[in-house]
């Protein structure tokens, strides 16, 4: 198997500040790791990282998914890792974001109300 190509890029598309960590897989390698949760199922990728992202090359057809956020970017590749050889891409696949879920709202942070 040739290793998984993994995307870690910033994206303006995730927050106001423009410049949001995000790393991606093909569809078939995440869903490889994350079993029958596959992307959104229990034990999905969204139900293990608060949400996904999935970006499309509307040429080939080919989707990426994955996540953002700084930890969840490093927590993703270590897992993708750990499961099957990775090449990382220090760039946006050529596809475009298609869909994006968050679940819930972020937790206060200690001594705001």
């Amino acid at each position: 198997m040739s290793p998984c190509p993994v995307y870690l890029f910033r994206s303006p598309a995730f927050a106001p500040s423009g410049d949001t960590v995000v790393s991606l897989a093909p569809l078939d390698r995440v869903v490889a790791v994350y079993g029958g949760g596959g992307i959104w199922g229990e034990g999905g990728l969204s139900s293990a990282f608060g949400g996904v992202a999935v970006f499309k090359n509307d040429t080939s057809g080919e989707r990426f998914v994955g996540v953002w956020g700084s930890r969840n970017a490093a927590r993703f590749r270590r897992e993708l890792q750990a499961h099957m050889p990775t090449a990382i891409h220090k760039e946006a696949p050529d596809a475009r974001l298609v869909f994006r879920q968050a679940e819930g709202e972020r937790p206060e942070k200690a001594g705001r109300s």
